[in-house]
Order: C-alpha cells, then sequence, then structure tokens
C-alpha cells in the first residue's frame, strides 16, 4: 500500500476523526418506565400526543409504517428503523413540550395478565376497545378517530376477549440478550417473541400494519429500543450488524427504510446505532450510559471476559431484560443458584456464568429473600415462569416470517422456562 493511503486509513481511523464524524450529544434526556408515570405525568403525556394527533401525525406514521413495513420486519433494520422511527415521533412531541419523552412499556413485568397493567387502565393508556367495533373509549386516546386506512376510530381488541393471553418473561429475554451473539439471532427471539405477542395481545390497529394510529406502538418500541441497547452493550460493541439486509448481507451503509410521509433524514442506518451520538440524545432510566466516545469498529466494546464491564456507573446489571433494577441482582443471583451444571449456565447465561459461583453472602441474601414452600421444595406456584402466547398464523403470514423457524423460537422459550421451573430459580418478578 503506497504510503500516503497508509496514513489516510490510520486517520481516518483515529478518534478525532470519528468523533468528528459522529458528533455526541451535548444534552441526553431520559426515557421513564411507564409504570413509574404518576396521574399528572400521564396527563401531561396526553396533552401532547392529542395535540400530535389532531395534526394527524398518528395517521401519518401509521401509513408510513405500512408503506415499508415489508423492509424494516424480518430483516436487520428492524432495529435502527424503529429506533429512527421513535425518535421522530418524540422529536415532534419536544416541539411541543420540551420535557415531552416517550414512556417505555416493559412488557416483563405485566406478562402473566397484561391485562390488569396499570399502563392500561383509564388514567393512562386506556383500556380494550368496546362496542361492536371495539372502539377506545377511555384514557389518554379515548375517543380518537384516525384517518388511516379509512375513517374509524382507535380499536383495540384483546385477543382473549376481556383479557390477554401471557407475555415473554424477563429471564427469557435476559437469556437472549446474554447468549445471543450475532444480532440476527437476537432479532429473531425478539421480533418472533416479545415483540409479536404483545401487538398480538392488544388486537386492534395494534395488530396491523398501521398499529402506529395506537400510541401504545411508540411505548412498546421504545422497551424494544431499550432491550437492544442492552444487548449491544452485553454484545461487546453497538456497531455489530449482522444478518439479512438491503441487498443481501446488512451493512451499517444499508439505507434508512422510509417514505414520504415520515422522513428520517435519509442516508444509512448508521447514524441510529448509538445511543448518545448522532442525535441519538437519549438513554433510559435502566440501561448503561451512552459510551465516553463513539466506537471505533464492530470489535470495540471492551473485553468480553471481564464482567465488571456488565454494571454501569449507577450500579445497574445490565444481564437482565427487566426494568426492575430491585429484582436484576436476585434474578442473577437465583438463576446462578439455579443451574448447578456451569455448561448449561454457560449456554442460555454465558454472562452470569462469568461471575463465577455465587458468593457466601450472596447465598444469604437469596435464601433470605425467598422461603420453601410447606411441601418442603423450593418452587413456589405463584412464582413460576408462565409459558408466552404463540404467534398467530394470520401475524406470522403478514410478516412473511418462515413457521418453522418462529415454532423453533416458541420450543426454545418453552424449555428455558420448564428448565427454571424445575429447578430451585424462583422468579423476583
Amino acid at each position: 500500500m503506497p504510503l500516503y493511503k497508509f496514513i489516510i486509513a490510520i486517520l481516518a481511523a483515529s478518534p478525532a476523526v470519528i468523533a468528528q464524524d459522529n458528533p455526541k450529544c451535548q444534552d441526553l434526556y431520559t426515557r421513564r418506565s411507564a409504570h413509574s408515570l404518576s396521574p399528572g405525568d400521564w396527563q401531561r403525556v396526553g396533552d401532547v400526543v392529542s395535540k400530535l394527533h389532531e395534526d394527524g401525525v398518528f395517521s401519518r406514521f401509521g401509513k408510513s409504517h405500512q408503506a415499508v413495513f415489508d423492509h424494516v420486519h424480518g430483516a436487520t433494520a428492524f432495529f435502527p428503523f424503529h429506533r429512527r422511527f421513535v425518535l421522530e415521533l418524540e422529536n415532534m412531541g419536544r416541539e411541543i413540550d420540551p420535557a415531552f419523552t416517550v414512556p417505555y412499556w416493559d412488557s416483563t413485568l405485566d406478562y402473566k395478565d397484561p391485562a390488569s397493567s396499570p399502563v392500561l387502565r383509564k388514567e393512562s393508556l386506556g383500556g380494550n376497545g368496546s362496542g361492536p367495533d371495539k372502539c377506545v373509549r377511555d384514557g389518554i386516546q379515548g375517543g380518537w378517530m384516525m384517518g388511516f386506512p379509512n375513517r374509524h376510530c382507535l380499536r383495540r381488541d384483546y385477543n382473549r376477549g376481556g383479557s390477554i393471553d401471557s407475555w415473554v418473561p424477563a429471564e427469557v429475554i435476559s437469556s437472549y440478550i446474554q447468549s445471543d451473539s450475532h444480532l440476527s439471532r437476537f432479532r429473531e427471539h425478539i421480533e418472533f417473541g416479545i415483540h409479536g405477542v404483545v401487538h398480538l395481545g392488544l388486537g386492534g390497529d395494534a395488530a396491523t400494519k398501521y398499529a402506529p394510529n395506537d400510541f401504545f406502538f411508540f411505548m412498546h418500541h421504545a422497551n424494544i429500543d431499550r432491550l437492544w441497547w442492552l444487548w449491544q452493550n452485553s454484545a461487546g460493541s453497538p456497531l455489530r450488524y449482522d444478518g439479512p439486509g438491503a441487498n443481501g448481507e446488512a451493512s451499517l451503509d444499508d439505507p434508512m427504510p422510509q417514505n414520504e410521509d415520515v422522513s428520517l433524514g435519509g442516508g444509512s442506518v448508521r447514524p441510529a446505532m448509538v445511543l448518545g451520538y448522532n442525535g441519538m440524545c437519549y438513554t433510559y432510566d435502566s440501561v448503561p450510559n451512552p459510551p465516553d466516545q463513539y466506537p471505533g469498529s464492530e470489535s470495540d466494546g471492551g473485553d468480553d471476559s471481564d464482567p465488571s464491564r456488565e454494571i454501569n456507573d449507577n450500579g445497574m446489571s445490565i444481564f437482565s431484560g427487566s426494568s426492575n433494577t430491585a429484582g436484576n441482582a436476585q434474578e442473577l443471583i437465583g438463576i446462578r443458584q439455579a443451574f448447578t451444571n456451569q455448561n448449561m449456565l454457560r449456554d442460555y447465561f454465558p454472562r452470569s456464568a462469568l461471575l463465577g459461583e455465587p458468593t457466601r453472602d450472596e447465598m444469604i441474601q437469596s435464601s433470605n429473600a425467598t422461603s420453601a414452600s410447606p411441601c418442603g421444595c423450593n418452587v413456589a406456584p405463584q412464582r413460576m415462569l408462565s409459558y408466552p402466547a404463540r404467534m398467530s398464523p394470520m401475524w406470522v403470514a403478514m410478516h412473511g416470517f418462515n413457521d418453522t423457524l418462529v415454532e423453533q423460537v416458541y420450543q426454545e422459550a418453552c424449555h428455558l422456562i420448564d428448565l427454571l421451573n424445575n429447578s430451585a430459580y424462583l422468579s423476583p418478578y
């Protein structure tokens, strides 16, 4: 290689050049868990989304999502597109109220009985639809009329009538975050699992290609984005990007899918990869902070063998898919105790395995936090994990998913749940 080309290559990879090409956010705001919002917080969120609705924004986002649907599902662009899509609506909301943020809905907190979630109460998002058209009557979206794909009321139609099938427990998501070394596999686990069953559970507009009609969509995808950021940190670099792309294998230079109804600024997916940079000026209340410096390559991200890097500066573990940080440590300890077979622990929870055997203090903490059932075993029925619902054939066909692969993902989740339920593990959630 000629000397001048070598020097150019070195300069292009230098931190100064990387920083210049990927400007760091000067200010970060924090997306909060929807479970933490007060009635006053919900009122403030409702004021903003009502104004956006009056301006036709949600119908426009629904139309845009339907237009690009086939390009942003079943492919790696699923993650960066929805990260940027949610941010676009959030930016519009912040023009109305600079303090507005999209709250994320951690569905693992409600997975056993979703319909009883505080997020679906009348003082918050509102509940099931009613009447022959299943119109949403209460909550911050009560009485909404939508303009796309035709004039109709905003609809919700729970998939079990008055209740909702169970969703995915946090422990299954934790396993995905820890064990999936490729983004393509993590995307399948998320898209064929927690992503789909939550959409289907609410039904109505949420179970269509124009799901952004319902503000639920943005809260749900904010949580999917939070889980992706956790995986990006656990995987070693936010820039890991593989799987099916726009033209063969995914590339960070793939164009960001968009259409004229909602412009995402053009360009590639690359600017959406790292929180804290390139306009991604937000974080979450239960995740590691953005890196001090922009990653230099897909392999940048620290030493995978060092478990200490898995704890951020607030002391919150990123091993878990649950935003319940008080329960994260108990989940970690319980899983390490339950899997006496270290090979199995490394298969399902490799980041937990890196921490080695539980200490004596951890054992005491765990035994104090749980109690044996009257029969003397350590499995309390109310603390056992429930199986998630299956995705419907209609949903699978609408997305063009591979039936066999979808079923494989479902069976893997059920197998892990069986392993945990048949061990001494007690879920802290």
